[in-house]
This record gives C-alpha cells, sequence and structure tokens, in this order.
C-alpha cells in the first residue's frame, strides 16, 4: 500500500499530524511516497531515516505532476492520496483495503471537515446508487468524493494520469474517468480528516473557476454522452463561484451572478439564499453561514 503525500509550503504541526497518521495505522504493509517542493532538509532526513518513507524531490510544478510523480515512485499494490494539511483515522487503510480485496478496484469515504475556526463537520460523500452511471452522477454532480478519502489499484492509476492541464480540479476530473472504467464502491464512514484553508489554490476563485469549466470541457469531449449534463454543470460552476466570492467579501460580483443564475432558469432555494446574503450589510458572517448551511441542505 502506498501513499502520494505531495508537499509544498507546510505548516510543521500539519504535516507531522499527516504524517504521524499513516505511521499510526492498522494496517502494516505502508510505504509513504513524500514528494516534496520545499527543499526542507527535515523532509529529505526523514525518507533516509525510516524506511517504510521515500523522499522524492521535485521542484514546483503544480499539484497533478506531483501526484504523478507520486504514483510513478511508488511501488505498492494499491495506493492513496494524502494532502500535507490533513491526516487520517488510523483504521483508514484497513478498512478501504478490505473493499479491494473484495474485488473493487477503486473505494472512497465520508470525511471530516475542520473548519477556520476548528469546528468538524461531518461531510458525506457521493453515494454509488448505479455503478454503471456512476460516473455520470458524479459528473452532474461536481463535487463529493473527497480525494484524500480514495484509494485504488496501482494499476488504475498508471493508466488514467491527474491531468497536468489543470491547476486544481484535477482529482474529479480524475474520477469521473476512474469511475467510467473501473469497479468502485463506497464506505459509509469518515476515515480522514480535511483542514479547511482559504489561502490554498483552491482557495482562489478565479483559479477554481476556470479549472472547473475547463474539467467540464475536456470530460465532455472525452465523454459525449456527457453534453446532455454540460449546461446544468456550467450553472453549478457559476453557483460556486458565486459562493465562493460572497464567502470572501465581494458581494457584489456574487449578487450579479446569483441573478444570472436565476435569470438562466435555476430558480433554487440555495440560489435564492445566497442573493438573499448578498444584499444583507457586509461582515454579517453569522446570517451567511446559516442561509449557506439551509441551502445546501435544500440540495440534498
Amino acid at each position: 500500500m502506498s501513499i502520494v503525500l505531495p508537499t509544498y509550503e507546510p505548516e510543521i504541526e500539519n504535516i507531522g499530524q499527516a504524517i504521524q497518521s499513516v505511521a499510526n495505522q492498522t494496517y502494516e504493509h505502508i510505504e509513504l511516497v513524500i514528494v516534496d517542493s520545499t527543499g526542507l532538509e527535515w523532509l529529505r532526513e526523514l525518507g533516509e531515516e525510516y524506511s517504510w518513507i521515500t523522499y522524492l524531490y521535485q521542484d514546483p510544478a503544480g499539484l497533478p505532476a506531483a501526484w504523478n510523480a507520486g504514483i510513478d515512485t511508488a511501488t505498492g499494490e494499491f495506493v492513496g492520496f494524502l494532502s500535507d494539511d490533513d491526516y487520517y483515522t488510523e483504521e483508514k487503510i484497513e478498512t478501504q483495503v478490505a473493499s479491494l480485496e473484495q474485488g473493487y478496484d477503486v473505494v472512497y469515504t465520508d470525511e471530516y471537515v475542520i473548519d477556520q475556526d476548528g469546528s468538524v463537520t461531518y461531510l458525506s460523500a457521493l453515494p454509488v446508487a448505479d455503478p454503471e452511471r456512476h460516473y455520470v452522477e458524479y459528473f452532474k454532480q461536481g463535487h463529493g468524493v473527497p480525494h484524500l478519502t480514495v484509494l485504488g489499484r496501482m494499476d488504475c492509476f498508471q493508466a488514467e494520469r491527474f491531468d497536468e492541464r489543470l491547476a486544481v480540479r484535477e482529482d474529479p476530473h480524475l474520477w469521473v474517468r476512474l469511475f467510467k472504467q473501473y469497479e468502485v464502491t463506497k464506505i459509509d464512514q469518515a476515515l480522514a480528516y480535511k483542514r479547511r484553508r482559504e489561502d490554498s489554490a483552491t482557495g482562489d476563485p478565479e483559479i477554481l473557476y476556470e479549472n472547473e469549466l475547463l474539467e467540464i470541457e475536456l470530460l465532455c469531449d472525452k465523454f459525449p454522452e456527457l453534453a446532455d449534463y454540460r449546461s446544468k454543470r456550467e450553472r453549478m460552476a457559476n453557483y460556486r463561484y458565486g459562493k465562493h466570492l460572497l464567502r470572501i467579501g465581494r458581494t457584489t460580483q456574487s449578487r450579479s451572478i446569483f441573478f444570472d443564475l436565476l435569470r438562466d432558469g435555476m430558480v433554487e432555494t440555495r440560489v435564492v439564499g445566497l442573493l438573499v446574503a448578498s444584499l444583507l450589510p457586509m461582515g454579517n458572517r453569522t446570517v451567511f453561514q446559516w442561509l449557506e448551511t439551509m441551502a445546501e441542505r435544500q440540495k440534498r
């Protein structure tokens, strides 16, 4: 079992917890591949000191390139992924490998999300209701499979790579391709903790929005049957973009997006709710969070 962990500007406490969570696994046969773009000496020394850690330095080239480099270096039959500020529960790998040994190719789980204020939320991943059409359902949603919960057979990730044309959204782009070709299952347990960071690449609304549109285009080109859902996905990308802008205080821009969505036929409670939030005085964070929560519950 190989775990790939890329690192750029890690907080020492967080990456230490990430590495320790791999060391604490109840599953014994684990290799941790650290793909380091910081050049920190102590990370290199970990690879020299511990036989189960493989250290690889890579000049900064983006996350997709780091994931791919880690996969190329890894030697395990199975592979999983971990970011430098997230961590696993102790039984994560053992639980998921048991599913892979039943014949599945890819398995993922629910997750816990740690917000910046320290609060923890249980986040349910997308159910596998129809394995044959799961790639379609996942494309329609555009999210719902946390990357740090995914484990799969190495052969799958050698055949289907992370697309290095994408600066972000490389993981959902890959998941659609994997779900199309391989047997996938979901475990209804949260087996990983993700820290929410607004200063990461995925915290930049323009980068995230532009790459989501590119992701949609690439997938529709590869799988023409997805074209029927393209307009809906693009509206969802606009909705997420507007919500992101609202969260960081760019209310005028977000309001314009929500009005456009309503005019385009996306007349849903979540859109109306966030439009109302965009009309509230700046700084009314509590009301925004409540409206966002109510909107997302209505979506489910």
